[in-house]
Order: C-alpha cells, then sequence, then structure tokens
C-alpha cells in the first residue's frame, strides 16, 4: 500500500483515516493530519484508497 501523502510504502496499520467509504493507511500521524485536512488535495491523480476487507 501507498501513503497518499508522501508516497512511502506501508503496512496495513493504526494510522488511518476512512475518506469517502474507503481506508487510507499512513506512515505518520504527521502524513494523516496532512491528508484529513484536504484529503482531495492528495487524492488528486493519486493511489487509490484500500478498503477495509
Amino acid at each position: 500500500m501507498i501513503d497518499p501523502v508522501c508516497g512511502m510504502s506501508v503496512e496495513k496499520g493504526d494510522i488511518k483515516s476512512l475518506y469517502k467509504g474507503k481506508t487510507y493507511y499512513f506512515c505518520s500521524k504527521g502524513c494523516k493530519t496532512r491528508f484529513d485536512r484536504d484529503p482531495e488535495k492528495y487524492l488528486k491523480g493519486g493511489p487509490e484508497g484500500m478498503s477495509d476487507p
């Protein structure tokens, strides 16, 4: 999986956000905070969300 903010490879973990029914995972709390402020900025042309099974 890819962190939608910084592009780093991440494993499923506790640092995640739910947006429009999809779960996004992050490498750090800082990336999650930036994403939560403006998700569309990071999703525009970026990675798809990773839905929880």
